[in-house]
């Protein structure tokens, strides 16, 4: 069975990863990361003070 990995930037809830979900799924075992709301632009960013969650 294949693994599929399936992110993006516009959090969770965006319906364009929702989408992209239904349209892998049936291919094998999906993954999905994403963060917890949008985080367009930001992959300059840097965390330093606060906790990384993942």
């Amino acid at each position: 069975m294949k693994r599929i990995l399936v992110t993006n930037d516009d959090g969770i809830g965006s319906i364009g990863l929702r989408i992209l979900f239904n349209s892998v799924r049936s291919l094998g075992t999906v993954y999905v990361v994403a963060p917890e709301g949008p985080k367009s632009a930001v992959g300059l960013s840097l965390t330093l003070h606060k906790p990384l969650r993942v």
